[in-house]
């Protein structure tokens, strides 16, 4: 049980795409916040859209099948060609990892007690993960983490951590721990590691040391899974989510639109053409029946006394026509007298296209009504102003409408119970 030697202030920071989606593939000294997985300027116009990570990594895995794209793990063992490989990864982690101390990164990566998962495109090594796992205590501790600039923005990153645990499972690796710094936070929370550690802290305490200005982050590896197969695994999820939400809802389910025996056509400017069925229950509109909606019912009373919808809709509509002050809104503006009002106004009502709508059952609650009325007269004030008579009709037109209904009141009951509808 030996501490870590010591070095730099920083483990691990990844340069990789997967560390924020909009990394520069820069990776220039004057670029070190982008290079460092920092943000960068946004995707400008005409380039195409970038892929979603699990398209990215079923691309990398149809690399890897063809044999494009291969990983490996080495140490130090002293083969010529081992050395070179990790001469390599080294200089791939100190142009990555520019803030990194250079003697630091050499000590670690050559140390014989850490191993090298390296990435290797065309037989050309391209990134990799340096890490020193503990076998005896059952997790390993990434050190560094980078893929070269040329090869960012392709999943790369992703790809590697998934084959790391995969081979880190099969050396009875539970756990893997890292310092991240600010910059490889986001990273490795979408490899699945935490701010929280679980594993126990005599697992690892005294095998690790602590770094200044890094998080402590954790990750669990599951023996039921197969990291290197993610995506296969997701959409099998996917399939089976969708399977069993549809055998629960019927949201899936495109029913035909209203019948035109429901539907009340209207003129280019709102106004009710013809007359259609009034929807009176909700097997009139396709498919709400089944979900076990039922279309409120309601009940109106004036002064106490029970009455109809139509009964004080045409009280209502009584006291609007026969007041003096209802002149402006008997019919629909003449363009003649206002060529413009059709422009300035989008929804135009008349008293006249209230009648209408009353007599073939166009109003479902009073509110309707009311919400009409309250229109007409806003449609006043806009085109005309305040301080002029039309305006004054319209403020007498609310008042009356208002007092017609003072005394009435709609009540939404059961829609099951009995009662008209």
């Amino acid at each position: 049980r030996r501490l870590l030697m010591d070095g730099g202030t920083k483990r691990a920071r990844e340069g990789e795409e997967d560390a924020a989606p909009e990394a520069d593939s820069a990776a220039a000294p004057t670029n070190e916040a982008r290079a460092n997985g920092g943000p960068a300027p946004s995707n400008t116009a005409g380039k195409p859209p970038r892929a979603s990570p699990l398209m990215r990594q079923r691309e990398v895995m149809e690399m890897e099948k063809s044999g494009e794209l291969r990983f490996a793990v080495i140490t130090n063992d002293g083969e010529e060609q081992t050395m070179v490989n990790l001469i390599t990864l080294k200089n791939i982690f100190a142009k990555q990892l520019p803030k990194m101390p250079k003697e630091y990164i050499v000590r670690l990566v050559f140390d014989r007690n850490h191993y090298s998962l390296v990435c290797m495109c065309e037989n050309e090594i391209v990134g990799g993960v340096c890490y020193r796992p503990h076998f005896t205590q059952g997790f390993a501790e990434i050190a560094f983490c980078a893929v070269t600039a040329t090869r960012q923005v392709k999943g790369f990153g992703t790809r590697m951590m998934n084959q790391l645990k995969q081979t880190a499972k099969k050396d009875g690796i539970e756990y893997f721990l890292t310092y991240a710094d600010n910059y490889a936070i986001g990273y490795f929370k979408k490899q699945g590691f935490s701010r929280q550690v679980t594993m126990k802290r005599e697992r690892w305490v005294g095998f690790i040391k602590d770094y200044d200005g890094g998080t402590l982050m954790e990750c669990c590896i599951s023996e039921h899974i197969d990291y290197t197969n993610l995506p296969k695994m997701i959409e099998a999820q996917r399939q089976e989510v969708t399977k069993r939400t549809r055998s629960m809802s019927k949201s899936h389910v495109l029913h035909p639109p209203i019948t035109e025996k429901h539907t009340f056509p209207l003129d280019a400017h709102g106004d009710v053409i013809g007359s259609r069925g009034p929807i009176l229950s909700a097997d009139d509109i396709p498919g709400l029946a089944e979900t076990g909606v039922r279309l409120p019912r309601y009940e109106y009373t004036l002064g106490g006394e029970k009455t109809t919808l139509q009964a004080l809709l045409e009280r209502a509509l009584k006291a609007l026509v026969s007041h003096a002050d209802s002149w402006p809104f008997i019919h629909p503006v003449d363009v003649a007298e206002a060529p413009d009002y059709y422009e300035v106004i989008k929804r135009p009502i008349d008293l006249s296209m209230v009648r209408r709508r009353v007599d073939i059952g166009f109003y479902r609650t009073l509110r309707m009504f009311q919400a009409d009325i309250r229109v007409m007269c806003q449609n006043c004030h806009t085109y005309n102003g305040e301080d002029n008579v039309y305006a004054e009709c319209a403020k007498t037109m609310r008042q009356t409408v208002e007092s017609s209904l003072a005394n009435a009141r709609e009540i939404m009951c059961d829609p099951d119970a009995e009662g008209d509808a």
